[in-house]
């Protein structure tokens, strides 16, 4: 490996300290632009690079962040990650973003590295299996530590941070109520993310307008993976005389409008769907799904923002748990 350049070897080469050398690279108003103009040809001329490891032990300061995700397979979690680069970048903020992939060992493992000086702060939203197994031994050193962290989206009250949520109960029961009123009556709720907080909260809000209504017991369709969607799909639509599906994700919204196609039912006049996240893809869906926006932009940019504050405060606040209000976006899908 060759040797790398320091801020010594431009000094001795151009004869001025460490210092001005250090003050030139970063602009500073105390070296006069021909020292600062010598100083960068002659760095960019080594190939200096700048050694993130010893400016941040010098600064107590990393200015980076990391994020931990599910995955990035989401357009949700994709859109909130967009955000959180966009709102880091003004900032001059660097992201190190980890992938859990739903699993509880690759979610503590990336906090784990993330938390040896790695970042500033974190930025997470659980893993099915973290919460399924309802496991969060990963954080306490982070807590003990005080730690700067927000969670996102999936989140739990066994750990004291900073949380960011939509009105996922809200959203839920509104989407029954707006079903009903175009006379469906046999409504059923699926969801692939079964156990998260998330579908918990969407299924509970399912629940009690249903019992508003004085409708049929819940149907509720949980789906462990994708590789058995379509038969557990068609199955219960065998056993149960469905007129209706909320998805508790946007794929899974578009997966069962085409598996009820295939089936010769008519999406909505047989069956009205409707999908939680939106973007791109629902718009052009045959038919144009219906979907709860659950405004993932926004999410990243409060999530980033609330971390900002909690990383430069002076003093400990308490933590804060901040609720986006979601709308129903109405498209084909739906009567």
């Amino acid at each position: 490996m060759s040797n790398q350049i320091t801020l010594k070897d431009i000094a001795k080469t151009l004869n001025v300290s460490v210092s001005t050398v250090s003050k030139a690279l970063n602009n500073s108003y105390e070296i006069s632009a021909e020292t600062s103009k010598k100083v960068r040809e002659l760095a960019a001329s080594l190939n200096y690079i700048p050694n993130d490891v010893a400016r941040s032990l010098k600064s107590n300061t990393t200015k980076r962040i990391g994020v931990v995700v599910p995955n990035v397979l989401d357009d949700f979690f994709a859109k909130i990650i967009h955000a959180i680069e966009f709102e880091a970048s003004k900032l001059d903020y660097k992201l190190i973003i980890c992938l859990s992939n739903d699993a509880l060992l690759k979610e503590a493992e990336s906090v784990s590295f993330l938390l040896n000086g790695s970042v500033d702060g974190l930025l997470l939203s659980l893993s099915k299996e973290t919460q399924n197994q309802n496991d969060f031994s990963h954080f306490e050193a982070l807590t003990k530590r005080k730690f700067p962290l927000v969670m996102f989206d999936r989140i739990c009250e066994e750990v004291i941070c900073d949380k960011i949520t939509v009105n996922d109960f809200d959203a839920a029961y509104s989407a029954v109520k707006y079903l009903v009123q175009t006379n469906c009556k046999n409504i059923a709720f699926l969801s692939t993310i079964t156990n998260t907080s998330v579908s918990e909260l969407r299924t509970n809000g399912y629940c009690k307008a249903l019992e508003e209504e004085s409708l049929n017991s819940p149907i509720l369709i949980n789906i462990p993976d994708y590789s058995n969607f379509e038969k557990i799909l068609i199955k219960s639509l065998k056993n149960k005389t469905v007129d209706a599906i909320i998805a508790a994700d946007q794929f899974s919204a578009i997966c069962a409008i085409n598996i009820i196609q295939k089936k010769g039912l008519m999406v909505p006049d047989d069956i009205s769907v409707i999908g939680f996240t939106d973007g791109l893809i629902p718009k052009y869906t045959l038919p144009s799904l219906t979907t709860i926006n659950q405004k993932a932009e926004d999410m990243g940019k409060l999530a980033f923002k609330t971390l900002i504050k909690r990383i430069n405060s002076k003093k400990e606040k308490e933590v804060t748990h901040q609720v986006i209000k979601t709308n129903l976006i109405k498209r084909n899908s739906t009567r």
